[in-house]
């Protein structure tokens, strides 16, 4: 594992370079451009307490909620944070780690249990003891119901199957479910760098050396990855992440006080219920802070560059339950086409004037980004319900292009907010050095190449 970055939260406050750059913004309205790795230069190293134990595509980059939460003007010590989009949980991480309360929505099953655990309290002697108990189990090779994953011939190898199936079933044996989740988690990250698809693309495309030349260095690489896959020991794989793991949670126990706690309380940022699969609904204003990186128009597919791990971890059964879980994520591409067969205005007059040209090139882009803003003014309204009076949002965003027309996600969203009665008291611009899920989509969505973060005031 690589060295772990700790270092001191109580000596780094950012009260003064904040009300530096709100007295400049409210001066000119000129968006200010920023390096937040310059700005909280001590998080170079990204192995910083929990925030590895599982990979995930589109990180937030852990120094912008890190310098949002480190200081006195926009929350206090022990207050109440909120992600409504909060992925694999770095906000709640750099919440509970800068002395604040914690919660978080999501709609990926993955990601909430990501999430979850991260942030859990866990003691280090009962990981280590659970971790012997449960290799004396893999051992025996229990039988169990083993998980139904949707072309699993296609992604993995025989021997790679049997072995994960073992792995998954003397976890299931575990009663405890916080440890068990913890297992989980280890044996997900597991499950894509042993299978047949290809590391550096993040929705699950198979490997093929042939697809470059013999000289190419990818070639000699994918190679070799296929050729280690038939005879791979995958239990010596994830018995190297949980040990990792298990030390990380160590640092953050070290660190981290017993105050402050954090959890994920919906599975929907349109409906911020009190826990998962509750019908309470969250009180109004009750969060002091919102901190959100939401999801681009038809720019990241979440649900399918997790399906290999959702199916594994049995939270998909089919291609249709993952059209189903698809479904309920915001900014998804899948319509049919009779529910774009007409031009649908989003209320944004900007929007609307970019949106009917597009809809005259291609019809299915224009509702791809047209729904994710009506659907992202729902979750807005509902993060202003739960917003506290002087209550702040930060938001994290970029534009991107649809159709080679620059769909400007940052200036609608912002649009919408104001709508709802936020005021826009700071933009910063930050430009993007890497980005999980910066593949190229296909011919009519492209790359993401700068980050805004908004910050608005109720």
């Amino acid at each position: 594992m690589q060295e772990t970055n700790v270092i001191s939260v109580e000596t780094v406050n950012f009260d003064e370079q904040i009300e530096s750059y709100l007295r400049n913004y409210k001066l000119t309205g000129i968006p200010i451009e920023v390096s937040f790795r310059d700005l909280v230069p001590d998080l170079y190293k990204p192995d910083r307490y929990t925030h590895l134990i599982h990979s995930y595509p589109a990180k937030l980059l852990m120094h912008i909620p890190y310098f949002f939460l480190n200081n006195n003007m926009f929350s206090k010590k022990g207050e109440l944070i909120l992600d409504c989009f909060s992925g694999s949980g770095t906000v709640m991480l750099e919440a509970i780690l800068a002395e604040r309360n914690a919660i978080g929505a999501d709609a990926n099953p993955l990601a909430r249990l990501i999430s979850k655990v991260k942030v859990h309290q866990y003691s280090y002697d009962s990981l280590t003891n659970h971790f012997e108990d449960l290799l004396s189990n893999i051992k025996l090779r229990p039988d169990g119901i083993s998980p139904n994953v949707p072309n699993v011939n296609f992604w993995f190898l025989p021997n790679i199957t049997s072995q994960l199936k073992v792995i998954f079933n003397a976890i299931s044996l575990i009663e405890q479910t916080e440890i068990r989740d913890f297992f989980l988690v280890c044996f997900s990250n597991c499950v894509k760098k042993v299978s047949l698809a290809d590391p550096r693309v993040s929705v699950p495309v198979k490997l093929n050396p042939d697809r470059y030349k013999q000289s190419h260095p990818l070639y000699e690489e994918s190679k070799r990855k296929l050729d280690g896959l038939n005879y791979l020991n995958v239990t010596e794989k994830f018995i190297e992440i949980v040990n990792d793991n298990i030390q990380r949670f160590k640092l953050l126990g070290q660190k981290r006080l017993n105050t402050y706690t954090a959890s994920i309380i919906s599975n929907d940022a349109r409906n911020l219920t009190t826990d998962i699969g509750s019908s309470e609904k969250m009180l109004d204003g009750s969060v002091s802070l919102i901190i959100s990186s939401p999801p681009y128009a038809g720019a990241q597919k979440y649900i399918r560059s997790s399906s290999l791990n959702l199916g594994w971890l049995n939270m998909v059964y089919d291609e249709c339950t993952l059209k189903d879980l698809d479904a309920q994520n915001i900014g998804r591409e899948n319509y049919k086409k009779s529910e774009y067969v007409n031009f649908r205005a989003t209320g944004i007059v900007e929007a609307d004037i970019l949106l009917q040209k597009i809809y005259k090139i291609n019809p299915l882009r224009a509702h791809i980004a047209g729904n994710y803003l009506r659907e992202m003014r729902e979750a807005f309204k509902e993060a202003y319900r739960v917003l506290k009076s002087g209550g702040y949002i930060v938001l994290v965003v970029g534009n991107n292009q649809v159709c080679g027309l620059e769909f400007e996600t940052q200036q609608y969203l912002k649009l919408i907010l104001e709508d709802l009665g936020m005021t826009t008291v700071l933009r910063l611009i930050d430009d993007i050095q890497s980005y999980g899920l910066m593949t190229k989509r296909n011919k009519t969505a492209n790359v993401i190449t700068r980050e805004w973060v908004l910050v608005l005031k109720k």
